[in-house]
């Protein structure tokens, strides 16, 4: 099936080791120029790479649209890395983020818990669940995040008047 550009679909299966490694090379100079805020040029690079199917590009285009504001696209493109690779723990943890963003916290909630069944770890996440347990009301789940003191000084940060759970 062709797709907008009219070429057909490629995958990652049709492309020998070094199209791969020039697609990677691409996706390093890409990740670069996002690096120095030229959002706009590793975008151009990205949507040419779309093609491939490789899920960073998926993923990191999906983080420059969420840092543009543009959080449908974002949520598309995560969920698109998802479909191409399913253990990608980074692109639950940023579609949750996409979706916390937009105040869909109990959706919010099941895409971290997915990105932590999977391996990620760590303070940041530890302070996004806590965020949107808090928001569902879940003060058990809330309270077990909460026991380390740098995550309820972080959280505490982001709630109006004292917390108190």
């Amino acid at each position: 099936m062709d797709n907008k550009n009219g070429m057909n679909d490629v995958t990652k299966n049709d492309v020998t080791k070094e199209e791969m490694e020039e697609i990677y090379e691409q996706i390093s100079k890409a990740v670069s120029l996002t690096e120095k805020g030229m959002s706009k040029e590793a975008t151009a690079i990205y949507e040419k790479l779309l093609k491939y199917e490789v899920p960073e590009v998926y993923n990191n285009l999906g983080n420059i649209y969420r840092r543009d504001g543009m959080l449908g696209k974002a949520v598309e493109m995560y969920r698109k890395t998802i479909q191409l690779d399913n253990s990608f723990s980074a692109a639950y943890f940023n579609l949750a983020c996409a979706l916390m963003e937009m105040e869909r916290y109990s959706e919010s909630i099941m895409f971290f818990e997915k990105a932590e069944k999977l391996g990620l770890k760590g303070f940041d996440l530890d302070v996004q669940l806590t965020l949107c347990y808090l928001a569902v009301g879940n003060h058990l789940k809330a309270r077990e995040r909460l026991k380390d003191e740098k995550v309820w000084k972080e959280v505490e940060k982001y709630i109006e008047g004292e917390l108190r759970i």
